[in-house]
């Protein structure tokens, strides 16, 4: 079974974007996207490749491994 790892500091969304690893994020629970590719991130949102923006502190974000 896959393990998962959330991330959770700057240096975590850093690498997953620039090594291009896919992420899957859950709001509340739900699950709202997966294999999801970071184009960008600052302190308070993530932006997907396909331009989506999601909340660092409304979301959790855990990578597949």
């Amino acid at each position: 079974m896959a393990k998962q790892r959330q991330l959770i500091e700057h240096s975590d969304f850093e690498r997953m974007r620039v090594f291009h690893q896919p992420i899957s994020v859950f709001l509340n629970g739900e699950l709202m996207g997966s294999n999801i590719l970071i184009q960008s991130h600052d302190s308070e949102i993530v932006i997907d490749s396909n331009g989506e923006k999601y909340s660092k502190e409304t979301c959790q974000f855990l990578r597949t491994r």
